[in-house]
């Protein structure tokens, strides 16, 4: 009984004193020296020539790594009200409006004579309890310079993974003038 006890220390040590298989033993280490037991500093890795995994925001983490945010998507969207490009406008939603005047955000849609689209949107707020979010609620504000003069908005619009996975679509919005 003790043989297999002090067999099963033995193991145990020796399982903690080695290095781990992935990482190469480094040239600098004398023989008999241990490995520092904490990690390197980033410095330390970029000299070594590797480089960290960037940090994905787990509030994206619905979509592949990379993909668009979903402010440059709301923005693009926002180019192709001012181009009056229906076709790109209506591949931003997930079920495009099949008449402008009953979309969510008719009231851009409804502008005469547009000559500017201003879109400013704060951070993505989760509007699910799914982790990663499924559903993402996008604050905006829009400043619109028409032939008849300026007219603000604010609301949101909702996001939410296209089904392919690779980016987002709008699936719902709420804008309300503003008055200066």
């Amino acid at each position: 009984m003790r043989s297999n006890v002090v067999w099963c220390l033995a193991v145990a040590l020796m399982g903690c004193s080695r290095a781990p298989a992935d990482a190469p033993a480094s040239p600098d280490t004398a023989a008999g020296e241990a490995e520092a037991p904490f990690a390197t500093a980033p410095a330390d890795d970029a000299k070594a020539g590797t480089l960290a995994a960037p940090a994905v925001d787990p509030l994206f983490g619905a979509v592949a790594a990379g993909s668009e945010a979903p402010a440059h998507m709301l923005n693009r969207y926002m180019l192709a009200l001012l181009n009056g490009n229906r076709s790109d406008s209506d591949a931003a939603w997930t079920f495009a409006p099949a008449d402008p005047r009953h979309a969510d955000d008719a009231l851009l849609r409804a502008l005469p004579d547009v000559r500017t689209l201003r879109l400013d949107s704060e951070p993505p707020l989760p509007r699910d309890k799914k982790r990663p979010s499924r559903l993402l609620e996008v604050p905006v504000r829009v400043r619109a310079s028409t032939g008849q003069g300026t007219f603000r908005f604010h609301g949101w619009y909702r996001v939410q993974p296209r089904a392919d996975g690779q980016g987002w679509q709008i699936q719902s919005a709420k804008l309300e003038p503003t008055l200066d």
